[in-house]
């Protein structure tokens, strides 16, 4: 994906991907940003390289054989992004490991700096 057309683009809408396996508390594994033009998936691919892609979310669904669940929902306030909609993607700067594996990226908003990396195979995302 040519990352460099977010750029200036508006952050609209956080869509996430809540997973939980049997008694545990949910892990937010995924995101949807909703941009004015284009949706993008960030999440972690089996490899464990942080993944941006364009397509939208997904439906929820149940893993009854292992006790799982994944329900797509509004992002909640813990996940970084949402502080940021209504505000323009300035920058988006990526980071790969010795392999060319895309391992970090920083979406750098008007506002401030979201910082998404794969860790041990997990999305894991912060304000910088």
């Amino acid at each position: 994906m040519d990352i460099t057309g977010l750029e200036g683009q508006r952050l609209v809408v956080v869509t996430a991907s809540q997973f939980t396996h049997q008694s545990e508390a949910p892990v937010i594994d995924e995101v949807w940003l909703g941009f004015q033009a284009v949706t993008v998936n960030l999440g972690v691919d089996a490899h464990w390289e942080l993944r941006l892609t364009t397509e939208g979310p997904r439906e929820s669904y149940v893993m009854e054989e292992l006790g799982s669940r994944v329900d797509v929902i509004t992002s909640p306030d813990e996940v970084p992004f949402v502080r940021h909609i209504g505000k323009r993607l300035l920058r988006l700067v990526e980071e790969f490991d010795e392999v060319g594996q895309r391992m970090r990226l920083g979406f750098e908003f008007e506002d401030g700096t979201v910082i998404a990396r794969s860790w041990g195979g997990d999305l894991q995302m912060a304000h910088a």
